[in-house]
């Protein structure tokens, strides 16, 4: 049976190795020096322009490689309202946003051609959610406008031809076409009528 004080003596011992262990395993340890550790550099730079003291509005811009990537704009104590990405390559701007806050985004995003022309709007309501598309040729005539409500299709949906004329148009209701459509020739011409009731041509 082993006694209180044998068992203490046993406890100090094992202490006693850990710690001489731990002190030859520390003189292996080499000290590295930061300065020749490979450390990531990040390309993107920012840069700020306030329009007034307080530095609560203004501009904030972003580079990548010294190339303009972002604009942000700011006011009312440093909310977003609008930005603008580019492409850094060719410089052109790609897309467009409205910006409420942080979290929400009420008003447009807009993306672009190449040739600067809008490609598609997408317009959002006070709820954040999208009540109306539209898309457009890269010639810059109305390619298509959508209404949404509730993330479907909800009302009037015209589709164009190349050179402006109607090409259809008809409501939609919850993503099904609903009532009488009109379709058009490429002259703006009437083609035909179609009824339709929940996506199927009943007349």
């Amino acid at each position: 049976m082993i006694t209180k004080s044998a068992f203490l003596a046993v406890i100090v011992l094992l202490i006693t190795c850990k710690i001489s262990n731990a002190q030859d395993d520390d003189a292996k340890f080499q000290k590295v020096d930061d300065s020749a550790v490979s450390k990531p550099k990040s390309n993107l730079t920012y840069e700020y322009q306030y329009l007034n003291d307080a530095h609560t509005e203004g501009i904030e811009k972003s580079f990548l490689f010294g190339k303009l990537k972002t604009e942000i704009y700011f006011k009312e104590k440093g909310k977003f309202q609008a930005a603008k990405s580019y492409d850094t390559k060719t410089g052109r701007l790609i897309k467009t946003d409205t910006i409420v806050d942080f979290k929400k985004l009420v008003g447009t995003t807009t993306t672009y051609y190449a040739n600067g022309n809008p490609k598609e709007m997408e317009h959002r309501d006070t709820s954040g959610a999208v009540d109306r598309y539209s898309a457009f040729f890269e010639g810059g005539g109305r390619r298509i406008i959508i209404s949404y409500r509730d993330g479907k299709r909800n009302g009037l949906t015209t589709e164009y031809n190349p050179n402006g004329t109607v090409k259809e148009t008809g409501s939609y209701i919850n993503d099904k076409r609903e009532g009488e459509f009109k379709f058009f020739d490429i002259r703006g011409n009437l083609i035909t009528k179609r009824k339709f009731k929940a996506d199927k041509v009943v007349k």
